[in-house]
């Protein structure tokens, strides 16, 4: 599988790079692959859609969760994901994807993944056209 993996003092996040298409009511579950060492804790892993620009990232929505890992006395690499609700809060379109671990001030950061999240427009209500009678017989 590809992805992209990012070093940091934290260790590694690797999150696999695909497309997937996404309607209002579903779940983008952000699987993400880090590397840790050191003592064991319980820390937030938080994803987010939004669009990356130049002035940082505009967050539409995001999701968090606390993930609880074990002690390492060497580099150890571990796995979590976190589930994202799509809401009517964010329009039809393409969207950049990133995650992190630990807070406002992270310990470690994903690269942001453009484009990798297209949110699909609402499917109108059922309603109907005209009618017409094709063909009639007694039966």
């Amino acid at each position: 599988m590809n992805g992209v993996y990012l070093p940091s003092q934290f260790g590694v996040i690797f999150i696999p790079l695909a497309t997937v298409q996404v309607k209002t009511g579903d779940k983008l579950r952000v699987t993400c692959r880090y590397s840790h060492r050191g003592k064991a804790e319980s820390v937030p892993l938080y994803a987010a859609i939004g669009n990356s620009g130049a002035f940082g990232f505009d967050e539409i929505l995001h999701s968090s969760k606390t993930i609880s890992v074990p002690e390492d006395v060497s580099w150890q690499v571990r796995e979590a994901y976190v589930d994202i609700t799509i809401t009517s809060a964010i329009s039809a379109g393409f969207y950049d994807l990133y995650a992190k671990i630990d807070g406002g001030i992270p310990r470690v950061i994903s690269p942001t993944l453009h484009d990798v999240v297209e949110v699909l427009a609402a499917i109108p209500e059922s309603e109907f056209g005209e009618i017409t009678i094709t063909t009639y017989a007694k039966v």
